[in-house]
């Protein structure tokens, strides 16, 4: 006699009944009892949780309930609780197992609930006593209305039913083999209703609804490219594309790691379509499918596009039409288009990264204060295109003290995130003012770029310009290239990738860098008058100095940045002391050592209070006038004399 054939007698008329007695089941159990199997696995009798103690009892009754309605196998049973064929002396413990569960389930329940027979157990449940059979029966109505060609209501059902989805299925069961064989067929079921019930929801346009409920199934499962694409785009439409590009390199990142491979094309299509900020519409037209295409069960088919048509900057967005049939010029005039009928360049694709590396992230803080220079930011967005899919570099030319780096590293932060493989920033001067060795720099970048990789002592310029050029293909990063002295030390860092982009200061006009290289020039010059002053009395306080005397020091300082924070600076350091002495103190200065107003305002500095380093002031000297950074590195101590 086999076990389940005498449990089965003990039974009573169960035994020959089984359907009966899971109905009668069923009945008594509707008002009480609720199976959780969509994320951790509890019962519940009367809204109060069931005690199930013992891991192997927890795994025999998840097992029982995943095919609630169907006979389990004793060897089935055995498998999933002890991880090894059935013996005579796993198949007597199992009986013990039931025996218990039985007793409980008669306590609470006022059935014993299992049944055995056919060489097996099994559990009877209604739809409304288990997550998992209400979430099949959500899915079934959906599949009819998807038939009746209503769906609005496929869509609503399926959302309704991944609201029963908790987290990962039976997470807190302890079996192997369970979650090697039944919990991935489970999982895949659910992954599948999210990808059409989301998709859905995002073509009739419920953006941030989808945006909120996809993020912990998206996130759980980022190898699910689908769903990942849908919740990009839920993001993108929502107002959040920085979330949509984080969520896409961790997807990148869980792609190489896990599979060792790179996001497909479509994933990598949505990605540079948010960079440049041109997905479609929903469109009730969408691209030809294949023979057989089932539309209503594939997510994807209404969610948006990119444009055929790829703007150029400056194009309005309700200029499209006009724009058709326009050559490709990426780099040409405001208006300019890509052809529609040509086919849009392969998406720039990552490398494969190492697991545990870092994406560099170099750029020093941001100024607290940019004022007058709104133009200059549009201007480098204009000319950068930083949501593009070639994204252009930029030399930002300005004198000493226009503010240059302090314009390029603004702007950087502005758009770090449509850089989502690193920032860069490397200080092309040294302290004492002289260029830094390219070969140097150029080391200095491998280490970034390969997450402190310390063999870089052995390369040369060349070996070293070449490697970092192999580490930038197929990423999209960007490189501030600050205080370049020459086009000779510029070049070899400039990347080779279509994806990246670098931004340039000088004080000098690079022309080499124009001509050769391709760099489009953004000159920066003085601040509009008003615009100096507003910088004054916004650092200073209106109360501190007269109106005529803040015209007076923006006058002096040259409208320029550099030498207007320097001048705060003289307040801040000089609390009890008017505006007018500084004006005087300027006017007076040695003509010799102040032929710009930025050596002039450091030569009144050197004489202010013994605040500096050593109790003595600080200036930026160099062999230059003092540079665009006001930072620690173009700083010495003023010598007495």
């Amino acid at each position: 006699m086999s076990p389940s054939d005498s449990e089965g007698r003990r039974s009573g008329s169960a035994a020959g009944t089984g359907a009966t007695a899971g109905a009668r089941s069923a009945d008594r159990g509707a008002g009480g009892l609720h199976v959780g199997l969509l994320g951790q696995f509890g019962v519940e009798v009367a809204g109060a949780p069931l005690n199930l103690r013992g891991d192997k009892r927890r795994a025999l009754l998840a097992s029982l309930l995943l095919n609630a309605g169907s006979t389990v196998p004793t060897a089935h049973l055995v498998e999933r609780i002890w991880g090894a064929p059935p013996t005579q002396a796993n198949r007597s413990a199992l009986q013990v197992h039931v025996a218990r569960a039985r007793a409980l389930f008669e306590h609470h329940c006022g059935t014993p609930l299992i049944l055995g027979g056919n060489g097996g157990y099994r559990i009877d449940l209604a739809e409304e006593q288990s997550d998992l059979l209400r979430f099949r029966a959500l899915v079934g109505s959906a599949s009819d209305a998807a038939a009746r060609g209503d769906r609005e209501a496929r869509t609503e059902l399926l959302i309704r039913a991944l609201g029963l989805w908790r987290g990962p299925v039976l997470a807190d069961v302890a079996s192997p083999v369970l979650h090697a064989r039944d919990v991935p067929p489970l999982t895949e079921e659910l992954l599948r209703a999210a990808e059409e019930g989301f998709g859905g929801a995002l073509a009739r346009g419920d953006h941030e609804r989808v945006a909120d409920q996809i993020r912990p199934i998206a996130t759980d499962h980022p190898e699910r490219e689908p769903l990942i694409r849908v919740q990009m785009i839920a993001l993108y439409r929502s107002g959040r594309p920085s979330e949509a590009l984080r969520v896409y390199a961790r997807t990148r990142d869980a792609l190489v790691e896990r599979l060792g491979a790179d996001p497909g094309r479509e994933l990598q299509e949505t990605f540079h379509g948010i960079l440049r900020g041109n997905l479609d519409p929903p469109s009730e037209h969408g691209p030809a499918r294949p023979p057989g295409h089932d539309a209503h069960r594939d997510p994807l088919t209404r969610i948006p596009r990119q444009r055929a048509l790829v703007r150029g900057a400056g194009t309005p967005a309700g200029d499209a039409g006009a724009c058709a049939g326009a050559d490709a010029d990426p780099g040409g005039p405001a208006g300019r288009c890509v052809r529609a009928e040509e086919p849009a360049p392969d998406p720039v694709r990552p490398p494969a990264r190492m697991p545990g590396s870092v994406t560099p992230s170099e750029l020093p803080s941001a100024p607290a204060v940019l004022v007058g220079r709104d133009g200059a930011m549009a201007e480098l967005d204009r000319l950068v295109d930083p949501r593009g899919g070639t994204p252009g570099s930029v030399l930002v030319r300005g004198p000493a003290g226009a503010g240059s780096s302090a314009l390029a590293l603004r702007w950087a932060h502005a758009v770090a995130p449509h850089f989502p493989d690193g920032q860069l920033y490397v200080n092309l001067r040294d302290g004492d003012g002289s260029p830094r060795d390219t070969a140097e720099v150029l080391r200095r970048l491998v280490r970034s770029l390969s997450s402190g990789w310390h063999g870089t002592g052995i390369l040369d310029a060349e070996d070293a310009a070449a490697r970092v050029r192999t580490l930038l293909a197929r990423r999209r990063v960007l490189l501030i290239l600050d205080n370049a002295a020459t086009s000779r030390q510029v070049r070899p860092l400039l990347p080779g990738g279509a994806g990246c982009a670098a931004v340039v200061t000088s004080r000098n006009w690079l022309t080499d860098l124009l001509v050769r290289d391709g760099l489009r020039a953004l000159p920066v010059g003085a601040l509009p008058p008003g615009a100096a002053v507003e910088l004054l009395r916004s650092q200073i306080g209106a109360d501190r100095c007269r109106e005529t005397v803040l015209r007076r020091l923006a006058h002096l300082a040259g409208y320029l940045p550099l030498p207007l924070r320097m001048a705060v600076a003289w307040f801040d350091t000089n609390p009890h002391a008017s505006g007018s002495e500084l004006v005087r103190s300027l006017e007076e200065a040695d003509p010799a050592r102040g032929v710009t107003p930025t050596a002039r305002m450091a030569a009144v500095l050197r004489t202010g209070p013994g605040t500096g380093r050593h109790g003595r002031g600080e200036v930026p000297v160099g062999a230059d006038p003092p540079g665009t950074s006001v930072g620690q590195a173009s700083y010495v101590r003023l010598s007495p004399g």
